[in-house]
């Protein structure tokens, strides 16, 4: 089974080798990545562009190890809407990647995850309550949550399990669209055991959210959650290699 880390970030437009032989020697072979750029909340639709332009062309020099998920700003409409099908269509991203220009809920991101649910996309979507320092329109569990039940269609990855995972998994756990990814430095091996309990083996998925988080640390923190060996297959990559087969382009 290919392991699979379904929550990787470029850095500085590329994609670092070296986490790849790192990946190799710790049995993640194909990673999903967006382009952030430079961590601005509200780029604007020229610089979201490039930011995909720029993931493009690593896709398209490490075939073997890279899926792209398409970093979209709802606030552009037809242009996103325009950058998001380009992105699938033309150059095979499996995902968009929902941060904080917008809450997960808004409006705004409607054509989005319709479109992502007629192809089957997977909809990384960051989540994380903060008790200080919280962006404007950082989304929560709450959020993600009220956009799964107005979109039952779209597969949503909630990031870094919310953030506060004992309350986040509670939130999101009635809506069985919604699968949890297990980055986030302040997410530990009980955290990921939680919720591997509460949702089960196929709504749990590696991510680490590299290259800011060492990946040994967060393969480590999964291995140290107990889990058996089966359950443990599809979140290390079961479960998203089967995602990835459902992608319509």
């Amino acid at each position: 089974m290919i392991g699979i880390d379904a929550h990787t970030h470029l850095h500085d437009g590329g994609f670092d080798d070296q986490i790849i032989e790192a990946g190799r020697m710790l049995g993640i072979d194909l990673f999903l990545c967006s382009n952030i750029g430079d961590f601005v909340a509200h780029p604007s639709i020229d610089e979201v562009r490039e930011m995909n332009r720029a993931l493009v062309r690593e896709l398209d020099r490490l075939p073997d190890h890279l899926r792209g998920y398409c970093y979209v700003n709802p606030r552009y409409g037809r242009d996103t809407m325009d950058d998001l099908r380009r992105n699938v269509e033309e150059h095979g991203m499996v995902g968009v990647k929902l941060w904080i220009a917008t809450l997960a809920d808004d409006p705004l991101t409607d054509p989005i995850l319709e479109y992502a649910a007629e192809h089957r996309l997977i909809v990384l979507t960051h989540a994380w309550r903060k008790t200080v320092g919280g962006f404007p329109y950082e989304s929560t569990a709450e959020h993600v949550a009220r956009a799964a039940r107005r979109h039952p269609g779209t597969r949503f990855l909630m990031a870094h399990l919310g953030g506060q995972a004992d309350s986040a998994i509670n939130i999101i756990r009635e809506h069985l669209n919604v699968a949890v990814d297990t980055s986030g430095t302040i997410i530990g091996t009980g955290e990921v055991a939680l919720a591997v309990q509460r949702l089960g083996t196929d709504r749990v998925v590696f991510g680490s959210d590299l290259p800011h988080v060492d990946l040994s640390v967060n393969v480590g923190k999964v291995l140290g959650a107990g889990l058996n060996e089966d359950a443990a297959d599809l979140v290390f990559g079961g479960t998203v290699a089967g995602w990835l087969e459902e992608v319509r382009r």
